[in-house]
């Protein structure tokens, strides 16, 4: 895998993670949260086991622990999502969410000491300003206690994104994935049974097709495939950027909406005038922070003069 490969593998999943929201619409509310999330990881990881299963006699000590640390900062991620999600609306959530790119710099500068050089200043920007644009939020909107903990697991997923960068180039992916799905499995089962037994929720799950497809989606395309290309993928691209790259995604749900409404009978997406101005400055942001981009655009300003 190369850059290029790396840059359209990251794109590909992150499509696949814009369709999910359709049908984690399926799951119905009696379902305890990490009930979904410890059936998830576990199919999941039987999933990639299948294909991966030679690759355990690798296994060393220090990606055991390098996958307990990413389950560890998913599982973070997850639980304060999970505390914030319901007070806030889909986009706003989602336009949120895709602002951990933030933090990641902020993790980056004190970590590694990386300063964003003048295009990756001004695409961050653009992509930050695009995301408002597109969740159409007032500034009384983030005065919700909801707030605090999507940036809460806004933290909690760019340190994971860190993680991956640094894991990836010293460990072999698939068994990071894999793991990190095994420890999710293991942590999110603890947590439902304290669920069942704080909250006296039952310890079952629903048999209805429905629930069981959004599980399979979910297991396969996010937990499974997602997980294995990011690890790969991260070993040719920065935090940074693929974190400017996941922040497509609210675009993706944007455009594949009314296609999925018709096959699925949702709600599709209403698509406005600040969404599209916002869509497009996401995307000229993440094309400012390739060196490329700026050489091309000079390029061009000298045809245009001669």
């Amino acid at each position: 895998m190369n850059r290029l490969e790396a840059n359209i593998s990251l794109f590909f999943i992150t499509f696949f993670a814009s369709v999910q929201y359709v049908f984690l619409i399926w799951i119905p509310d009696s379902v305890p949260h990490f009930a979904f999330l410890c059936i998830t990881n576990l199919i999941g990881f039987i999933m990639s086991l299948a294909f991966f299963f030679g690759e355990l006699f690798r296994l060393d000590a220090k990606q055991v622990k390098n996958s307990m640390i990413l389950s560890a900062q998913l599982i973070a991620f997850n639980l304060f999502l999970l505390m914030g999600v319901s007070g806030l609306g889909a986009s706003l959530t989602n336009a949120v969410l895709s602002t951990n790119f933030i933090f990641i710099a902020v993790i980056m500068f004190f970590d590694y000491k990386q300063i964003p050089d003048k295009g990756t200043f001004f695409g961050v920007f653009a992509v930050f300003v695009g995301l408002m644009l597109m969740s159409e939020a007032r500034i009384s909107d983030f005065l919700n206690i909801s707030i605090t903990y999507i940036i809460a697991s806004n933290i909690a997923f760019a340190f994971y994104v860190v993680s991956v960068g640094k894991y990836s180039s010293s460990s072999n992916p698939s068994i990071i994935a894999m793991g990190q799905m095994f420890f999710c499995f293991v942590f999110s089962l603890v947590l439902w049974i304290a669920e069942v037994i704080l909250r006296g929720v039952p310890f079952t799950l629903p048999v209805n097709p429905e629930f069981w497809g959004s599980v399979f989606y979910i297991s396969f395309f996010i937990r499974g495939l997602y997980g294995i290309i990011q690890v790969y993928a991260q070993r040719y691209i920065s935090p940074l950027n693929t974190s400017l790259i996941f922040s497509t995604e609210i675009i993706m749900t944007m455009a594949v909406s009314p296609i999925l409404s018709e096959f699925l009978g949702t709600p599709p997406e209403v698509i406005t005038v600040p969404k599209i101005i916002g869509g497009v400055a996401i995307v000229l942001g993440i094309l400012m922070t390739e060196p490329k981009f700026f050489g091309a655009l000079r390029r061009l300003l000298r045809c245009g003069k001669n």
